[in-house]
């Protein structure tokens, strides 16, 4: 059995979160993860979300508090010797329809990837109804592919975004981001540890009113063997 645990502090607000996986008939392996709310007032099904999942193939998530429910399918195929990734996602919620107010829109999105080689990647995300994409394109940089370069286009936004990320020895990256619509800049540090555990510093700048102040985040993230 695996348990990971994770802490993240924004601002003032410190958040905790951990997820149990144990393996099922099979490949398949169940999950179990929790926030923090579901121990804040005693234990309870707030923050709860149970997982089945066959690595590769399909998982289904259920927030028993909320009845919102998840499915997603992954397949992949090689064609014309090109790695071919496609991702089917559906959610909905299984509550009843006295409260639809309360219950959030059924959603469809449709996620593929084309691996051209070690190097190049094109990814597609459409969510339906939505009347738009996003297309990303994503270039490995170098013999030992460490550094990486990804930009997006959203039509829905009609507009770029953009990250460049660089990995270094040690297990350190570091990641830069900005997103055009929003005028946001993101900077983001990492380091995975040898002992299972990972941190992540991050800052993001709002260009288009510098007198807000920088938001920063902290995240914390080990892994056990049980």
């Amino acid at each position: 059995m695996k348990a990971t645990l994770k802490g993240r502090f924004e601002g003032d607000k410190a958040t905790a979160a951990t997820t149990l996986a144990v393996p099922a008939a099979g490949d398949l392996r169940l999950k179990a993860s929790a926030t923090e709310a579901a121990f804040s007032n005693g234990p309870s099904l707030r923050g709860l979300t149970l997982t089945l999942e066959k690595p590769g193939a399909f998982l289904v998530d259920l927030k028993p508090h909320t009845k919102d429910v998840r499915f997603q399918f992954m397949n992949s195929a090689l064609v014309l010797d090109k790695r071919v990734s496609l991702t089917y996602t559906h959610s909905t919620s299984l509550a009843p329809a006295a409260a639809p107010a309360a219950a959030p829109p059924s959603r469809t999105a449709l996620d593929c990837a084309v691996t051209f080689d070690a190097a190049n990647k094109v990814s597609f995300s459409h969510a339906l109804g939505s009347g738009g994409c996003r297309l990303k394109y994503t270039y490995a940089h170098g013999a030992d592919r460490l550094t990486t370069i990804e930009p997006v286009f959203d039509t829905n936004k009609n507009a770029w975004e953009f990250a460049v990320t660089k990995k270094f020895e040690g297990g350190v990256a570091v990641k830069g981001t900005y997103h055009a619509s929003t005028k946001l800049l993101g900077l983001e540090w990492t380091r995975d540890s040898k002992s299972g555990g990972s941190f992540k510093i991050a800052t993001s700048f709002d260009l288009s009113d510098q007198s807000k102040a920088p938001k920063l985040i902290a995240e914390s993230t080990w892994n056990y063997e049980i």
